[in-house]
């Protein structure tokens, strides 16, 4: 643990989740403004499958104000590869990354960069900052970070279906295309007498169904010859605590078409409150593919939690045509670099000049005709 105390804030960096954990609590609070991967379910499972790696040192920043109220947790890492870089604990699989706010958090540009050049004086060296896919906004709080330090816009972004009405009433107001899809793909599914919609619940079925579905989506992603990291085992180790564990307390859910023994699509989320975001998908293919079973299982899963008082169906980063006919709105996210050695200089000056060409569409054409020429 580290304590760098000044004038304005005292900044806690602690190198454990179990260390840190009794100042983050009253982060974690029922109706404090996060998504589910901003939850002690998902950091403490976070930081108990990844610290043990020889990459990787946690940072657990906790700042308070002069006062001694809270005002900042930031869930960070630090990865050790070519460059020493501080990051969210992220490793590709939290969605969306924001600090935790308390009630003494900066709302101001002034105080969040006064904030921020405490953290980063209690940050161990490193050669880089690198944050992405940062929320601009926690609830209805300006992101300190994004305050501090700006950020470039992110080629990724959320996506989101917010339910205040009754489901039927939301289900009318999709385009006609979209709402006659849906209940096609039921009839469909449905032909087969052993067609069914499940939560699982007991251990037995549970891992069942989540074998199959890690076994499809490694097979799917790896037909598509791109790189698979979710069946590595500490990744494997974080996903199946996580689920067998939420399950407990509702905080993770397992749906699924099944037709018999045989697994036809699976859907694995987690919540908080009434947020459900979808973290891992998989779908059989095949003969099934005439019901589009992905979508088919989110409906269902929606319309079922939707019952039980869910409000916020988070389909989270991704553009994919599959979220665009649930006519999803959508989450800005931004990316922000700092270096902080010369080191750092390269990475910042690459994705500045890619920032730069994004917002420069005719600059982007040319760069691209010249590629295409040279290759």
């Amino acid at each position: 643990m580290t304590n760098a105390p000044g004038d304005r804030w005292t900044v806690t960096v602690h190198g454990s989740w179990k260390e840190a954990a009794p100042l983050w609590r009253p982060f974690l609070a029922n109706d404090a403004p996060v998504t589910p991967f901003q939850t002690e379910h998902w950091l403490s499972h976070w930081y108990q499958s990844f610290s043990g790696r020889r990459d990787v040192e946690p940072l657990l920043v906790h700042v308070a104000d002069s006062k001694g109220q809270d005002a900042l947790a930031l869930p960070l890492i630090l990865r050790r590869e070519r460059l020493r870089t501080v990051e969210f604990a992220d490793l590709g699989i939290t969605d969306y990354n924001a600090p935790l706010l308390g009630p003494a958090a900066p709302a101001d540009e002034a105080g969040a960069r006064s904030l921020w050049r405490a953290v980063r004086a209690a940050l161990p060296q490193a050669d880089l900052i690198e944050f992405t896919k940062v929320l601009t906004k926690i609830g209805d709080r300006p992101n300190p970070l994004v305050q501090a330090l700006g950020g470039e816009v992110s080629n990724l972004f959320g996506n989101f279906v917010r339910i205040d009405t009754d489901y039927e009433t939301w289900l009318r107001s999709l385009a006609k295309d979209n709402r006659k899809e849906l209940g096609r793909f039921w009839r469909v599914f449905t032909r087969d007498e052993r067609a069914q919609f499940v939560f699982a619940d007991d251990p037995e079925t549970v891992g069942k169904i989540y074998g199959h579905l890690t076994a499809q989506q490694s097979a799917r992603i790896r037909s598509l010859g791109l790189p698979y990291l979710l069946d590595e085992p500490d990744y494997d180790a974080f996903y199946r605590e996580l689920l067998l564990d939420g399950l407990k307390d509702g905080s993770a859910k397992l749906s699924a078409l099944t037709a018999g023994d045989e697994l036809v699509a699976g859907l694995f989320g987690i919540a908080r409150g009434d947020h459900y975001s979808m973290v891992r998908i998989s779908t059989a293919g095949g003969e099934w593919a005439n019901c589009s079973p992905g979508r088919l299982l989110i409906e269902r899963t929606m319309e079922a939690l939707h019952r039980q008082g869910f409000r916020t169906f988070d389909f989270t980063i991704g553009d994919y045509g599959h979220k665009r006919s649930f006519e999803v709105e959508h989450i800005p996210l931004v990316n922000i670099h700092e270096s902080v050695s010369w080191r750092g200089w390269g990475t910042v000056g690459y994705e500045g000049a890619k920032a730069f060409v994004k917002r420069h569409p005719s600059i982007e054409r040319l760069a691209r005709k010249v590629l295409r020429r040279a290759a």
